[in-house]
């Protein structure tokens, strides 16, 4: 076996097949066969690379294939029906769904304990949801799609959303009944709710029923907490219970292929390399790629360039999965999560400022009546990547963004004074905020006696901020936006004392998507044919989001790629389905 890296053009990257003849004898053709390697986890903010960038040859370091592991250097070989990479959501939802039928799996997780972030679990037709008189038949999500589809400019996987709606609910109750009775496995027993959702009148830009949260842990007490950090932790403990072998602080580097078929996966252990095989399939779920520059040069180079952070992993799955075969998207770009958190710091809730923004030349630029996904978009076409929202002290008695954070239970704020006290402890705070672990948000609420005070300490253009402001408030006045259209509820006036405003900044909060695959989860070449063995799921599936990812159904991604066909893949590859 020849121990040369080899390099791979654009069109053979993509196709997931080496690009010269030269590589034959290292191609993943005979028994054994190491086919792909990871890189170390990366910390910081997105840009963090090993490399400096691109080749001689014109392409990324991610795109050249390592030498393979020696099969001298395999300390121990672990024989198992499934191996699953990865534990995270998606991963201990595969797995365990896997052993409670049966199946024989072994879990890797680089990290010394499981990571779970956020909270927002989205599924259609649960317990719960029937509960609260939220069913939705399958008209009714064809309509809802049919929207989704177009703001994704039909890019997407139209089946793998199907299996969501078909599945989710049933997913979902899995998930419930395991939860609420988690300390029967020495866990902690924890709440399901169903978030409140941003509901638009012109029913254009407003988000859908179905968010579910899991509260009461000692990760979620209240809307600033992570409470998916208890629901990945109980699932681990429901793992163990399961048999489910779970092998901590191992790092998985190389894929095992037998002819074109992924048998198993190398991976680097405390006390050396250890191979693991998995007769009924391999199944990555390693997270996102936001903490590799050059990956997200290479498929997001837009959003690499204009925002912060990225993502907590580095694409070590999709790096195995390409040099085992694997294509990318059939769009080719993977689509970023961004959104503005600086609009959570007025509001308390993950939704747009539908108040006035304004960008640094002091001017109005869109219709502020959006979703948090879409409008943090919208400030990365703006000079600087950013812009300013500005409001009064009558924004506190607008009752129509006040809503419950959850159905049937309490509001955000009981009162206008309530709002008025939350707006000064971030007047007065830190400056920066963490979201559900997501890095440091700088938060930098400003509070002003006058206008002319206020545009002068966001360092924004006196004269022209003033001229809009006058402007707008006509609009209000009047009842008719001018300029964009925005329903008069929301033309509410910029007058009374004390002023607020805040710079507003797009987050990158993680990446989604990059390994091609078919509705069964089934990682797939460049001609759309199955890689025998080899599944993903979680930010790996490809082909959900494009242009980037929507919150009209916020958890979407938690409550699909993770849970649904997470549950899913576990029940098939144990063959229960």
């Amino acid at each position: 076996m020849e121990n040369e890296k080899t390099s791979m053009d654009r069109r053979s990257f993509l196709k997931g097949a080496f690009a010269t003849g030269a590589v034959a004898t290292a191609a993943v053709t005979g028994v054994g066969t190491l086919a792909g390697c990871a890189a170390q986890p990366k910390e910081g903010k997105a840009g963090t690379s090993a490399s400096d960038g691109k080749a001689a040859g014109g392409t990324y370091d991610f795109e050249t294939a390592p030498d393979p592991i020696a099969e001298g250097d395999i300390k121990e070989t672990v024989d198992a029906d499934v191996v699953v990479i990865g534990a995270g959501f998606s991963g201990l939802c595969c797995a365990l769904a896997a052993a409670e039928n049966g199946a024989n799996v072994v879990m890797l997780e680089r990290m010394d304990h499981v990571i779970g972030r956020g909270g927002s679990i989205y599924a259609m037709n649960s317990k719960l949801t029937k509960e609260k008189g939220y069913e939705c038949s399958v008209e009714e999500v064809a309509q809802r799609y049919k929207r989704m589809m177009g703001y994704h400019s039909y890019r997407v996987d139209g089946r793998k959303w199907m299996l969501h709606f078909n599945r989710s609910g049933e997913a979902m109750d899995w998930l419930i009944d395991r939860m609420t009775t988690a300390s029967s496995v020495g866990g902690d027993d924890l709440t399901p709710v169903m978030e409140h959702w941003y509901e638009d009148p012109e029913n254009i830009n407003g988000e859908f029923p179905g968010t579910h949260e899991f509260l009461d842990g000692p990760n979620g007490k209240g809307p600033d907490d992570n409470p998916q950090q208890d629901v990945c932790a109980n699932m681990a403990l429901y793992c163990e219970k399961a048999g489910v072998d779970i092998r901590y602080e191992t790092d998985a580097q190389q894929l095992v292929k037998d002819g074109d078929k992924v048998v198993g996966v190398v991976a680097k252990g405390k006390d050396g390399y250890v191979r693991f095989n998995g007769k009924k399939g391999v199944v990555i779920a390693t997270g996102d790629f936001g903490q590799d520059k050059d990956m997200l040069e290479k498929f997001i180079p837009w959003a690499a360039h204009q925002t912060e952070f990225g993502g907590i992993w580095n694409g070590s799955g999709h790096k195995m999965a390409y040099w085992a075969g694997a294509a990318v998207d059939k769009s080719e770009t993977p689509a970023p999560m961004i959104f503005c958190f600086q609009w959570r710091s007025i509001t308390r809730q993950v939704r747009a400022f539908q108040g006035l923004m304004v960008n640094e030349d002091g001017r109005r630029y869109d219709n502020e009546d959006n979703v948090i996904s879409h409008g943090g978009l919208a400030l990365m076409h703006q000079k600087g990547n950013h812009a300013f929202a500005i409001w009064d002290d009558d924004y506190a008695n607008e009752p129509g963004w006040q809503n419950h954070r959850y159905v049937d239970g309490p509001k955000v704020f009981d009162t206008p004074d309530d709002v008025r006290a939350y707006w000064q402890t971030v007047v007065d705070g830190p400056g920066t905020i963490n979201m559900n672990g997501s890095g440091d948000i700088p938060v930098k609420m400003i509070k002003a006696d006058t206008v002319e005070e206020l545009v002068e300490k966001l360092g924004l253009p006196k004269d022209e901020t003033l001229k809009t402001i006058e402007a707008y408030n006509g609009y209000c006045d009047a009842g008719v936006d001018e300029e964009f259209g925005k329903r008069k509820e929301l033309l509410l006036p910029i007058k009374k004392g004390p002023f607020y405003g805040i710079e507003c900044t797009p987050w990158f909060l993680s990446t989604t998507g990059g390994i091609r695959c078919n509705e069964d989860l089934q990682a797939m070449n460049a001609d759309d044919e199955v890689i025998d063995g080899l599944y993903c799921l979680g930010s790996t599936v490809g082909d959900m989001y494009t242009n980037c990812y929507s919150t009209h159904f916020p958890g979407h991604n938690l409550g699909g790629t993770c849970l649904t066909f997470g549950y899913v893949t576990g029940r098939k590859l144990a063959g229960a389905e």
